[in-house]
């Protein structure tokens, strides 16, 4: 058995790179850290050193579609205003009976989706408070 320390990157395909990159610099601040071309396909790698990356590739013909992965989670600080915060960043926030905030048991989340339509959960408490 091996120790398991996190998670190091997801790995996902938009459509369009430079319109998901400003998405999750606007949202979260990321940072661009490596910006190449692989075998003819552009991709960068953004995030937060040490926290948490996402490389991109970019597949112009990208048909949206779900691709068996619900949504990932993002821990971060939820402070004051934080939905109104959210949507003046342009974020996609998603309502359930209304509310923007959902209360769980140890945390509450916020649910938004980046321009390819991937679902992200926010969480206030890391791994929902479990």
């Amino acid at each position: 058995m091996f120790k398991f320390n996190g998670i190091d990157h997801l790995n996902i395909t938009v459509k369009n790179l430079d319109k998901s990159v400003d998405y999750y610099q606007r949202i979260f601040g990321f940072e661009v850290l490596e910006a190449e071309d692989y075998n003819g396909t552009p991709y960068k790698i953004i995030g937060t050193s040490q926290k948490g990356m996402l490389c991109m590739y970019e597949d112009k013909d990208l048909e949206v579609k779900n691709n068996n992965i619900g949504h990932y989670g993002f821990n971060i600080e939820f402070t004051e205003n934080i939905v109104e915060k959210l949507e003046e960043a342009k974020a996609d926030v998603r309502y359930y009976n209304g509310q923007a905030i959902i209360q769980y048991p140890n945390s509450k989340s916020i649910y938004v989706h980046d321009p390819d339509g991937n679902q992200i959960e926010l969480s206030e408490n890391f791994a929902g408070g479990l």
